[in-house]
């Protein structure tokens, strides 16, 4: 079981902590915490046990552990996730558990300042969410604030570069669009990822929630951008898949009357959201998208997958601040071979990139990248075979060491014989 004891606020050095204790099966006990500066302590919820509940939940269920609150949880989260998304996850995966949840209720709302908030990470999703809602028609649906919640995504992809120089290059470029926009950006920490471990990809809308609950005394609207569209909505074996294929359920299921929680650009693929913001200053200026590096490798999945996009809209030229736009014109053959072997292996996220540019893979393309590939297959055997051959061959090896080797494999060959 875990037990989530009562949330308090601690204050050091300019900044202010909403922390509660965990005690798992009445032995281990673990501390998390939701920092943010104290301009923003006033917003953090210790009334409620609520972010603390989402944000262990998915780590629960993958590892049977029922849930005791000693602080009250909102009665209307509760309902949905006891009646709604518990089942719906555990009974389309066997490796999840249809834990319990032991907690007071209480149905009063948390009051909250009214404010409209987003993550402001710099990559195509975080910008497609500006261009819609800085200067939204409907105008209580309108940005207000601006988020970097560190809750795990800067994960292992950024040991080689420095994980730490990567967060500070990303914040720094969210504090410039900051204030370009003149909005106001709440930079947060916590170690809940770090104590309740679940692959990034696998836990990250549960770990965002968090943050968001953590701070429900200021939001009335949140959102948070999506990965994929609603048409690739699944249950199926959702333990072992991106969070983001569910957010259709789960995120309403986040939701209550008092604080709405919106899967934004989930409409949208990643092709047409690009075409979205793709005339914008901003992300000409500020776009990021690397998941290697704090500023774009050009290389990685994602910066092939965005600068391909960006010379399918013969924008190239306009995000040259961003990228190396002279190294892809170089190696573009590179590129398209990558894409077409990625969508070999239906990468959903690049079908729409595929596409658009499959009038380019004709015969002489696909001939061309089989005899590569033919090429490539070849000089791993050719290595594998010459190291053999050394190794046979080897100077310090022995006669006697050769004879032993020989006979072994005659004695095999008989053996299958």
């Amino acid at each position: 079981m875990l037990l989530i004891n009562k949330p308090y606020i601690t204050e050091a050095d300019g900044k202010s902590r909403l922390v509660a204790e965990i005690v798992i099966d009445n032995k281990e006990k673990k501390q998390i915490y939701f920092e943010v500066d104290n301009e923003y302590a006033k917003y953090l919820c210790y009334e409620r046990s609520d972010a603390f509940l989402i944000g262990l939940l998915n780590w629960a269920m993958r590892h049977n552990h029922n849930i005791k609150c000693i602080t009250p949880v909102t009665e209307e989260l509760l309902f949905n996730i006891n009646e709604y998304l518990i089942p719906s996850l555990t009974k389309n995966d066997k490796l999840l558990s249809k834990i319990s949840i032991d907690a007071p209720v209480e149905n009063e709302p948390v009051a909250n300042a009214g404010g409209v908030g987003t993550g402001m990470s710099c990559g195509v999703d975080s910008f497609h969410c500006i261009h819609n809602l800085y200067n939204s028609k409907y105008k209580g649906m309108q940005l207000t604030h601006l988020c970097i919640n560190s809750v795990g995504s800067f994960h292992n992809g950024y040991k080689r570069y420095g994980v730490e120089k990567a967060r500070n290059e990303v914040r720094q470029r969210a504090i410039s669009v900051a204030k370009e926009l003149n909005l106001p950006l709440i930079i947060s920490a916590s170690n809940i990822k770090e104590e309740f471990e679940i692959y990034f990809e696998h836990g990250h809308t549960y770990y965002s929630m968090f943050a968001v609950y953590c701070m429900q005394k200021l939001w009335k609207v949140y959102y948070y951008a999506s990965t994929y569209t609603f048409a690739y909505f699944s249950l199926r074996n959702n333990s072992k898949k991106d969070t983001a294929y569910y957010e259709l359920l789960s995120l309403q299921c986040f939701s209550t009357h008092n604080l709405r929680i919106y899967s934004e650009g989930a409409t949208e693929d990643r092709l047409e959201k690009t075409k979205t913001i793709v005339d914008d200053k901003l992300p000409q200026k500020y776009l990021h998208v690397c998941c290697t590096k704090g500023i774009n490798c050009g290389k990685c999945l994602k910066c092939r997958r965005t600068m391909l996009t960006l010379d399918i809209l013969g924008k190239l030229d306009d995000y040259k601040e961003v990228f190396d736009i002279d190294y892809y014109k170089t190696h573009r053959d590179e590129y398209l071979r990558w894409l077409y072997e990625s969508c070999q292996t239906r990468n959903i996220m690049l079908k729409p990139i595929y596409n658009a540019l499959k009038h380019e893979f004709n015969f002489k393309f696909k001939l061309r990248y089989k005899l590569l590939k033919l090429k490539y297959k070849l000089s791993i055997w050719g290595n594998r075979f010459h190291n053999i051959i050394s190794r046979i061959c080897n100077k310090k090896t022995s006669k006697k060491n050769v004879i032993y080797k020989i006979l072994f494999i005659k004695i095999s060959f008989k053996k299958k014989n």
